[in-house]
């Protein structure tokens, strides 16, 4: 079998640019019929960037935030979204090669590795001066499907360790690479973008969800920040050299947004604060599926939206910050570092503020707490649509606890005596209400429903790099300069920039930087890199999760279906099966 059988042509469209760019079944069309024009090239390297689309919604975005400290899908009371314990196995860190996850993961990775492979073929042949490219053009496509591989190539680092390194979509089946032989891979291919890679045209230019020169230079520093997690070696030199040339200009123009969200807006293709994007369309290429999975039910009459009635199915929500007394934990249990992360924002955070939409593109606030009522009408609110609340006003709250299933409730079915007992766990736990819910995507009223789903998902935005090479500051002992380039994005978060508590050579430490990173991209979908990064995903607890201080957990298992289709492949240790990897082939 060779691995360009793993791709599965889907027939699907995607907008990247300003034409549009249609799959095309290649086994029919022949390179002399097909590419006759620039578009039709574009088509060819567009067909990746659909599937990485599908690829960051929620096949990663699921192990990247349920494993953490940051988010959750509880199963409710409600018998809602226990799913045969998927979530609860996430958050647990006891994934099994049987689940969908463990093979669904390494499928789209690999296949996203397939299809960039499949493109630079069907593009080896073409006459591109024929079809109106320019040599720089050509080069430049190309080192957009091999930055792009080398994203694929480094999230398999990131899940899974070495995997089989391909260059040709007629090779056979291989067995694994070690982790150090696909970082070097995912190194090569990402230098060699980085040359090619056309430079960004200006300060806010239109992201179209290709990847500038910039792009593929922070996709480069991300390899290297995380290279002491992937292989063992530190890298934090390479990975902030490559951030303060990007802060220089030497990749492109970018600056941080004068607001907040000016990078989450409905017009953030062009905040100059973006770096690498997935467009997003109401009516062709929309990016709904975190409206669906997190909202309310009935959170279409918070927002004002009719026609999203029903949408909403009530399942993901930030990790609670109170106990079921309403304590906080960080104020009763504060040897536990990480988590709550509602109350890690300062209270005048402009961020931490309700959301609302105030008409003309414009909104504040990024969550969903307390009485779920219109701020914009009163006579239309979120209601309970499973609990024995319904049709009153949902009121979400920052606990997890089966409060109706307190005695003084209801004495026949009651379980519990009083508040001390009730638990606050992931296992039917969490009533309708329970958990507060983030809004980094903005929903206008009914109005503007053409706006909806138009915000672009930023994959890479330019604050991450301020972050990154704060990171490598602190790790190098340079408080100060990490702390001035954190204050930097944190300022633009308060009236007036008047910041109640900046970053501090005195309270600089590795755990408020871990707070640092969960406050500026909290639910951005990457949470499990920077905890394993930093040490924390197996070593700390947060609320329901105990630490196993097993680091084969730091890796996914292998699933059993794509052990089962190449024979070739071995399982990461820590997981049972008869054929684990040993330390040489790590």
């Amino acid at each position: 079998m060779k691995i360009k059988n793993i791709l599965l042509f889907a027939g699907v469209s995607v907008c990247l640019t300003a034409c549009e760019m249609d799959e095309v079944y290649y086994s029919t069309v022949t390179p002399e019929t097909f590419f006759t024009n620039k578009q039709n090239i574009e088509a060819v390297v567009g067909r990746p960037f659909v599937h990485w689309k599908a690829y960051i919604g929620a096949n990663t975005w699921y192990p990247q935030e349920y494993t953490t400290d940051e988010m959750i899908c509880p199963a409710r009371t409600t018998n809602d979204w226990y799913n045969n314990g998927r979530f609860i196995r996430l958050h647990h860190h006891t994934m099994m090669p049987s689940d969908d996850d463990a093979s669904k993961i390494y499928k789209e990775t690999m296949q996203g590795v397939a299809r960039c492979l499949a493109a630079i073929d069907d593009l080896s042949g073409v006459d591109y001066r024929a079809c109106g490219v320019t040599e720089a053009e050509m080069n430049g496509y190309i080192g957009q499907m091999n930055a792009l591989m080398g994203y694929f190539y480094m999230r398999a680092l990131d899940f899974y360790g070495g995997v089989p390194i391909y260059n040709s979509p007629n090779e056979e089946l291989k067995p694994r690479a070690t982790a150090k032989e696909t970082f070097l891979h995912a190194e090569t291919l990402l230098k060699k973008a980085v040359q090619d890679c056309p430079v960004k045209a200006g300060l806010g230019a239109t992201e179209s969800g290709f990847i500038s020169k910039g792009a593929a230079a922070m996709l480069l520093a991300q390899l290297y920040f995380n290279a002491e997690a992937f292989i063992g070696e530190a890298h934090y030199t390479d990975a902030a050299k490559l951030c303060q040339d990007i802060l220089d200009g030497l990749y492109g123009p970018y600056k941080l947004g004068d607001t907040w969200n000016d990078v989450f807006g409905f017009d953030n293709v062009n905040s100059p604060e973006m770096m690498w994007c997935c467009p997003s369309s109401l009516n062709y290429l929309k990016i709904d599926w975190y409206f669906t999975h997190c909202m309310p039910y009935w959170a279409n009459e918070y927002f004002g939206v009719v026609t999203e009635r029903g949408r909403a199915n009530n399942g993901g929500c930030l990790t609670p910050s109170r106990n079921p007394k309403d304590e906080l934990y960080m104020t009763v249990n504060p040897e536990i570092k990480l988590g709550s992360p509602y109350e890690k924002f300062e209270d005048s955070d402009l961020r931490k503020k309700p959301y609302r939409y105030l008409g003309n593109k414009q909104f504040e606030g990024m969550f969903l707490v307390g009485d779920l009522i219109n701020p914009n009408d009163p006579t239309r609110f979120a209601k309970y649509y499973r609990t024995y609340k319904k049709n009153k006003i949902v009121h979400l709250n920052d606990h997890i606890a089966p409060y109706s299933q307190l005695k003084s409730y209801d004495p026949k079915k009651g379980k519990y005596n009083s508040l001390d007992e009730l638990p606050s766990h992931m296992d039917k736990c969490a009533e309708e209400d329970d958990g507060i819910r983030l809004v980094k995507q903005p929903v206008p009223m009914e109005d503007e429903y053409t706006l909806l789903y138009s915000s672009a998902w930023p994959a890479i935005r330019y604050a991450e790099v301020y972050y990154t090479l704060a990171e490598c500051k602190l790790r190098a002992g340079d408080k100060k300069g990490a702390a001035d380039l954190i204050n930097t994005v944190r300022k633009r978060n308060f009236l007036n920039h008047n910041d109640p508590n900046p970053a501090t050579v005195q309270n600089l430490d590795m755990y408020r930087m871990a707070d640092e990173w969960m406050i500026e991209f909290l639910g951005e979908g990457r949470r499990r890199t920077d905890l394993i990064r930093m040490g924390y995903y197996v070593t700390e607890k947060w609320w329901d999760h105990e630490p196993s201080n097993d680091k084969n957990k730091n890796r996914f298992p292998i699933g059993d279906t794509v052990l089962g289709s190449n024979a070739l492949l071995k399982q990461n240790p820590g997981y049972a099966s008869e054929n684990v990897l040993s330390p040489e082939e790590m």
